[in-house]
């Protein structure tokens, strides 16, 4: 049964991320939106909160089609973000190589981004990568992330001007089991201990 307790409502959260440009302020910032509080999570469709879709068809660091199919037989834990994120993406990402290390099943890290002008394929994976070796980065063109995003109820949005950058995103961790079904979603905040014991349920 997915437990929802430790999702939570994220509001107000702005970070600044990123160089200083040439001719403007290139300021990088990145809000962090929890998709529902515990409350909303009354209504299961085939076990998954608000009838999450466990399906992607993404591109590896290699140009390779790689799809939820892939993952089958594995734990998983997944999260959506961008390698730009100074704060809450590399927390996120940390703290599921770290449970992924701990834990004695067969399973894997899938780190999402959402940023999908500068965030390769190539270079997702050498973010997700520096998290450990279960780590796997994936993204594609817009037309791939979003339609992975709205299967997984993410919320995403880049906007541009002279003077910002900004991403924001739903920052939730989502624990898949080796059937292709949720088990789990818990905050990006969550520390490998936790994650390690939704792995282990």
């Amino acid at each position: 049964m997915i437990n929802m307790r430790k999702v939570l409502m994220i509001t107000a959260m702005v970070f600044a991320c990123g160089p200083v440009g040439t001719l403007f302020a290139q300021t990088d910032h990145s809000t962090h939106m929890a998709a529902a509080d515990a409350s909303a999570h009354d209504s299961l469709t085939g076990g998954n909160a608000h009838g999450i879709e466990i399906a992607f068809e993404l591109l590896d660091g290699d140009g390779n089609m790689v799809t939820a199919e892939d993952f089958r037989g594995r734990y998983v834990l997944l999260g959506f973000g961008f390698t730009h994120c100074a704060h809450i993406c590399p927390m996120m990402a940390l703290n599921m190589g770290k449970a992924l290390n701990m834990t004695d099943r067969d399973a894997a890290g899938v780190f999402i981004s959402v940023d999908t002008e500068r965030d390769t394929p190539e270079v997702t994976h050498a973010y997700a990568a520096n998290f450990g070796e279960t780590m796997v980065g994936l993204s594609g063109s817009y037309e791939q992330v979003s339609a992975a995003a709205e299967n997984f109820k993410v919320s995403f949005a880049v906007t541009k001007t002279q003077a910002n950058y900004t991403v924001q995103h739903t920052a939730n961790i989502y624990v898949i089991d080796p059937d292709g079904e949720l088990l789990d979603v818990l905050t990006f905040a969550s520390p490998a201990e936790d994650l390690l014991a939704a792995l282990q349920q």
